[in-house]
């Protein structure tokens, strides 16, 4: 038996399928389409039991554009990548046949999940601008959850993740996922969700496709990134979420604006706008109160206050002097009125030499004069006076 060296064998091999196969016409649903940088592009040709690995070179041209679920028909030459040690299609040309099963499923649920109004623009929540708080979910052993710590690690080491891992991919992930996300709804804690996984083909990426996890993310109390796949895969979780992101580390981006650096300048600079703010205000006060200062107002101020304080001497002084003229004028009255009362008293007419006789001429004791109601005569050298003595007054 001949021993071969595995090249020797991986070309007879090659060989034999060129000649042997050669030029094919293959129908069957195109899956995981991906243009690499180079230009070159690979997918998956599939049907329900099958699927073999095709390269469509750059330089080789198409009038429609390839996606996920298209039913083509492939021409091309069967060959064999060495380097792998598996055989491809190279393919010539590609002609459209019609949609694949999973496409046709993926439209009927997107229009009829759009009819009860899930994906409706008005009910999707603005983000907050500074989450401290982020909840994550996704497969626990990806290289998902590493690329969105980091990114959150580098841009704002301050936040706090919450992840809750779930399959991303088989017949389980969708209820996972939906688990997930009611759970870190209901722990509270994360003021936005980033739910997604990394690139895959359509069928990789189906859980996303379902209603079950559609329902769960408009049903979350947060908002929620939906960050699947590569920038050209999209799904219905897409079109549910409040935010698409077109990767993982995209959503983790968007969900930090801007980073801790960004920050600390907005701070720095907000902190030097107030002082330069602070300083203009403070010199212009100081420069209001130098006018203040120095204008006539404030300069005669002192000699008006002199002014008004002599004029209040000098109001005292009348006031004092209009006190004592009111005082000498009253002790003046006071005196007179006293001096009229004692006049007007019963017994004054004694003290004049008057001499008070009854009618029969008999003469009045001071008690006698003092009782009211009695007529009486006032002699006095030879003159008579008839008076009434009334409540002790002597009325003429």
């Amino acid at each position: 038996m001949p021993q071969w060296t595995v090249s020797e064998l991986t070309w007879t091999i090659a060989d034999l399928l060129e000649t042997e196969v050669g030029q094919v016409q293959v129908v069957g649903e195109i899956s995981g389409y991906r243009p690499a940088a180079s230009g070159h592009r690979y997918f998956q040709l599939k049907d329900a039991s099958a699927q073999i690995s095709c390269v469509l070179w750059r330089d080789r041209k198409l009038n429609f554009p390839p996606e996920d679920g298209m039913q083509v028909l492939v021409e091309g030459t069967l060959k064999v990548y060495a380097p792998r040690g598996q055989y491809q299609l190279d393919c010539q040309r590609l002609t459209p046949r019609g949609q694949g099963d999973l496409y046709l499923a993926f439209e009927i649920l997107k229009q009829k999940l759009a009819a009860a109004g899930l994906f409706a623009p008005e009910r999707k929540r603005p983000l907050p601008q500074m989450p401290l708080q982020i909840g994550v979910v996704t497969s626990a052993g990806g290289a998902v959850i590493r690329d969105i710590l980091t990114t959150l690690e580098r841009r704002l080491p301050a936040c706090q993740v919450h992840f809750c891992p779930a399959a991303v991919q088989g017949d389980a992930a969708p209820d996972e996922i939906a688990q997930a996300i009611a759970t870190l709804n209901a722990q509270g804690q994360a003021e936005v969700l980033i739910v997604g996984r990394g690139g895959g083909s359509l069928e990789d990426l189906w859980a996303f496709n379902t209603a079950t996890v559609v329902q769960a993310i408009v049903g979350s109390q947060r908002p929620v990134i939906s960050a699947v796949g590569h920038e050209t895969d999209v799904t219905l979780a897409d079109f549910a979420a409040d935010v698409r992101a077109a990767t993982p580390t995209a959503a983790a981006e968007l969900v930090t604006p801007q980073t801790q650096a960004d920050l600390l300048d907005d701070l720095t600079q907000t902190s030097q706008r107030l002082g330069r703010h602070t300083q203009n205000l403070l010199r212009a006060q100081h420069q209001q109160v130098e006018r203040l200062a120095t204008s006539p107002g404030l300069r005669w101020f002192p000699d008006r206050l002199r002014q008004h304080s002599q004029q209040v001497d000098d109001w005292a002084v009348a006031v004092e002097r209009g006190l004592q003229r009111a005082l000498t004028t009253a002790g003046r009255e006071v005196s007179q009125r006293g001096d009229h009362l004692r006049a007007l008293h019963p017994l004054r007419p004694l003290d004049q030499g008057f001499t008070l006789l009854r009618r029969d001429g008999q003469r009045l004791t001071p008690a006698e004069v003092l009782s009211p109601g009695q007529v009486i005569e006032i002699q006095r050298r030879n003159d008579t006076i008839l008076a009434t003595v009334q409540n002790t007054t002597l009325l003429p």
